[in-house]
Formats: structure tokens, sequence, C-alpha cells
């Protein structure tokens, strides 16, 4: 037996090191930074989940600046009349607060579907 072991120790050690080397493998996960926490380390599926989120949080605040500026341009446009000297004009004032109702209106719908998105994409992934 230990002439057989001395005259193939280089074929074991071979095997012994691809075998640790195919449970390191297939038993570590890839793992890099958080891009929220930059202490954790986190899988693809969290990283995805992470970047979905990051992503809705834009768009959710891309709304807001487009609420924020069509508001301020329906205040500019009717300051505008009133310093050339046109008469008031309620049905433009009424037009104004609907369109600005509209816009809420429509920023709420996408509030809640990009908010059910995510929902949605964290029960897949088995973290929500």
């Amino acid at each position: 037996m230990m002439q057989w072991i001395s005259k193939h120790w280089t074929s074991i050690l071979t095997g012994l090191v691809t075998v640790g080397i195919l449970f390191y493998v297939y038993g570590c996960e890839p793992k890099t930074r958080s891009l929220i926490d930059g202490n954790r380390q986190i899988n693809r599926q969290e990283l995805q989940l992470e970047l979905d989120q990051i992503i809705g949080l834009a768009q959710l605040r891309l709304v807001d600046l487009d609420k924020q500026e069509q508001f301020r341009a329906v205040i500019l446009q009717n300051a505008l009349i009133l310093v050339q000297g046109q008469p008031y004009n309620p049905l433009g004032i009424i037009t104004a607060i609907a369109g600005i109702y509209g816009v809420m209106q429509g920023s709420r719908n996408v509030t809640k579907t990009i908010k059910t998105g995510i929902n949605k994409r964290k029960k897949s992934n088995g973290t929500g």
C-alpha cells in the first residue's frame, strides 16, 4: 500500500487539490460591496434589487421635478399675462388648476406603479 501511495502521490495530491477547488468554486457565491451600504457584501440578486430601488427612487424624484416645473410654468404664464396688461382670465386659471390636478394624479399613478413593481421584485427575490 505504501509503495502504491509513494508511486502515485502526485496524482493523489492533484486529485485532492482539484476536489478542494471544486468545493470552493461551487460553494462560495461571488459577492461585491453594496451600493447603499458599502460595508456589506451582497450577491448578484441583492445588487439587482438595490439597483431597481435606486432607479425607482430616481424616477420618483424626476416626476416630482416635472410637477414643480409645470407648476412654475403656469405661474409664470399667468404672471406674464397680468404684466402685459391683458384682462384677468378666470378660465385660464381654472384650466391651469385642472392641469396641475391631472399632473398630480398621473404622478400618483406612476408612484404606485413603481412601488408595486419594486414590491413584486422583492417578493420574487425572497427578500420582501
